[in-house]
């Protein structure tokens, strides 16, 4: 089958197991799978309620209509089409909004055709619930092709079947499958050097886009998804020409790093244009920036990072995965996943078989683990007081690639048990 025409049937069953997905899971629906970050989707609801009634203010940043950042009176505003004046627009210049621009865009096309703004919201909800899926989807393949299809049935069940992803992927002001552009940069650019040989150019770029599109739409948990983004370079260096894809693995993180800055210059110039000034904006940025950044335990606040690691690896013990009555806790899935890896390395070795096959895995895990600690470690005053929020980073990526990878490892034991 020509490559072209591979694209064209996966990107179609892509869309259309999305569409199943969230239609089965109830995605797009405002009440049946809850909400998760309510209070920030406020500042969407203001900037598409602004657009929706033509309003502009000065750096096209999100906000509010309202005295609280997060009073859902906005959105029922945006719900009634209801008019608002102008000068109660309070801009939130925490970050660029990119978000906010594009389905304030979404919504006017979507006003054409409907009118009620609850259903308006209801579809915004869909798309972003599909979006999420499918980029799932895309990741699930990767998988596939690595670990075999059980592994990546694996890795859509532990999106499908866990809590805070269900309730989570609709929101608007978060956009997960926004979180999930930098590793699918980083997949494809895999893929596509194993396949030709060498690493395209515009490999490089598609890492620098994703990397900055996410930045766009908040610069929270970056460190994350800066992790994830190099893991699976890191996953074809343990296999492969180390030299080559060290070189590969460091050009990647300065494309990473360099989408970051092109956010962060985005950025700059929206509070330039807002606050009148470059002095204006440079402390608006670097204000936000160290109010959630702290490289040191005493630089933004007194809380410490073992306090930050002990809230979310003892304290808040928040369902992973349920099926139904049975929940799956962060400490039995890494202490299930590390056994799996032990006892798979004990029959490799009682069979004689290569060790080294453990090697990418292994690696793979370390860092789906690495990635949301390295964000209470660097933002430990942020992470200490968003109980709400830093647990969806478990999904990001170690509760899937602990379920993935417990199907390879047994898999792998189960083949080296019957040579």
């Amino acid at each position: 089958m020509p490559a072209a025409v591979q694209v064209a049937v996966t990107a179609v069953v892509v869309v259309v197991l999305a569409v199943v997905l969230t239609v089965w899971r109830h995605n797009g629906s405002t009440y049946l799978t809850g909400f998760w970050d309510n209070g920030s989707q406020t500042l969407v609801f203001g900037r598409m309620l602004q657009m929706q009634q033509n309003q502009t203010s000065p750096g096209g940043f999100m906000g509010v209509y309202t005295q609280d950042w997060s009073d859902e009176q906005n959105r029922y505003w945006y719900q009634d089409n209801t008019p608002v004046s102008p000068q109660d627009f309070q801009a939130y210049t925490h970050q660029t909004g990119l978000q906010g621009w594009a389905f304030g865009v979404l919504n006017k096309v979507l006003s054409v055709f409907e009118d009620r703004g609850e259903a308006r919201e209801i579809i915004l909800y869909n798309i972003n619930s599909m979006l999420f899926y499918a980029a799932t989807l895309l990741v699930c393949l990767a998988v596939w092709r690595a670990w075999g299809p059980l592994s990546a049935l694996a890795w859509l069940c532990a999106v499908v079947f866990a809590p805070w992803p269900q309730r989570g992927m609709k929101d608007l002001y978060w956009c997960l499958w926004t979180w999930l552009l930098p590793a699918l940069a980083g997949l494809l650019l895999c893929a596509v050097t194993r396949r030709r040989g060498k690493t395209p150019w515009w490999c490089y770029l598609l890492v620098f886009a994703a990397c900055m599109v996410r930045c766009m739409c908040g610069f929270e948990f970056i460190s994350t998804f800066l992790i994830l983004c190099e893991a699976p370079l890191v996953y074809c260096w343990a296999g492969g020409d180390r030299r080559a894809w060290l070189r590969r693995m460091i050009c990647t993180g300065f494309a990473a790093v360099g989408g970051v800055a092109a956010a962060l210059g985005a950025w700059f110039i929206q509070g330039v244009i807002y606050f009148g000034s470059a002095t204006g904006s440079w402390q608006n940025l670097t204000g936000a920036v160290t109010s959630r950044v702290s490289l040191t335990d005493d630089m933004v606040s007194d809380v410490s990072v073992a306090q930050v690691l002990t809230r979310y690896f003892v304290e808040v013990d928040e369902p992973l995965l349920q099926f139904g009555p049975l929940t799956i806790t962060l400490k039995p899935l890494i202490a299930v996943t590390l056994l799996g890896f032990a006892l798979c390395l004990a029959v490799l070795a009682l069979r004689k078989k290569l060790l080294a096959v453990l090697a990418g895995p292994a690696l793979v895990w370390v860092l789906s683990l690495a990635a949301p600690v390295s964000w209470m470690v660097l933002s430990k005053a942020h992470a200490y007081v968003h109980v709400h929020l830093v647990p969806m980073l478990w999904h990001f990526a170690l509760v899937p690639v602990s379920c993935a990878l417990l199907v390879w490892l047994v898999k792998t034991a189960i083949t080296a048990v019957k040579e």
